[in-house]
């Protein structure tokens, strides 16, 4: 099982996903499922345009380096299938010829699987294989392959939209040199949120979270406009109103109790992405919570007496 932006996968569920998308994506050009009990083709569907594919889930979170190598291995048995296989392939495909093998994973962290895709391509294209294209080219591409039908798919299963992104400590440290204004003003204003803190040590580490919780934030919502761009400008319209109340709650602060306030706002915040988001999973819209917060405190909507 893997985690991706839009949920977790393994290899049934993300063979399930695909063909699912692609239905919705190629109904127009015929698409076509090929299930695999009676023996591996090197194709999984194909439409009636030229277009054939294959399914492949790693079956655990690999480094950069594995998972390329596992790709790209991959590809290049399923494309000796492919010739192989070529004759019985031909009695599915008729007369219409290969354009184009694409490789679905639900990601790739490594350029080179590009690369490799090419490479083999021109590989086979020398070959003249009959049921392949002269032009006959192999691609791969991830979940984002599938952004204007995720939001059918997700929305017709149980499961909610779950947005996930790979928290980066690297770049949060070379955010934090770059914006050392913006930290003073994390650091002052999480000064007044604890208490005995003479070193400020418990600042610092609050500080570090505000910064972490909004970089993150940021990774999501740049994900979020990717993948549903009328949900993402909602969330700007409803949070950029709902800030304009967070000054005037600050301002009117009277209860010196810096954390109740900031509580206070948290809740409010979460409640009305609950209340419009109600397809999104509870963990999204409390991290999208956070990095809002986040953003408030290194600027200036939030700010403690």
């Amino acid at each position: 099982m893997i985690k991706t932006t839009i949920g977790n996968f393994d290899g049934d569920s993300w063979e399930n996903f695909c063909h699912t998308c692609l239905t919705l994506k190629f109904e127009a050009e015929g698409y076509q499922k090929l299930p695999a009990w009676q023996g591996d083709l090197g194709i999984e569907s194909y439409t009636r345009s030229g277009k054939v594919f294959q399914c492949y889930c790693p079956d655990d979170e690999y480094d950069p380096k594995t998972l390329y190598e596992k790709q790209r291995d991959k590809v290049t048995r399923d494309l000796e299938k492919l010739e192989k296989n070529q004759k019985e392939l031909k009695l599915y495909l008729g007369e219409q010829k290969i354009t184009e093998w694409i490789f679905l994973t639900p990601m790739f962290k490594n350029k080179e699987i590009v690369k490799h895709c090419k490479v083999k391509a021109s590989e086979y294209q020398k070959k003249k294989i009959d049921i392949l294209s002269p032009d006959f080219d192999v691609l791969v591409f991830d979940t984002d392959y599938f952004i204007e039908q995720i939001r059918k798919v997700k929305g017709s299963q149980s499961d909610k939209l779950e947005i996930i992104v790979d928290r980066d400590e690297n770049l949060e440290i070379d955010w934090q040199n770059a914006n050392s204004d913006l930290v003073e003003h994390a650091l002052s204003k999480n000064y007044k949120r604890v208490s005995d803190d003479p070193n400020k040590e418990k600042t610092r580490k609050l500080t570090n979270n505000t910064i972490g919780n909004y970089m993150e934030g940021q990774q999501i919502l740049k994900k979020w406009k990717e993948l549903v761009p009328c949900d993402y400008e909602k969330f700007l319209r409803i949070v950029g109103v709902y800030e304009e109340t967070v000054e005037d709650m600050c301002i009117t602060n009277s209860d010196n109790n810096n954390n109740q306030l900031f509580d206070r706002i948290k809740k409010e915040l979460k409640d009305k992405l609950g209340v419009n988001f109600k397809n999104y999973e509870d963990l999204t819209l409390e991290k999208l919570t956070k990095g809002v917060l986040a953003d408030w405190i290194l600027r200036c909507p939030i700010n403690f007496e």
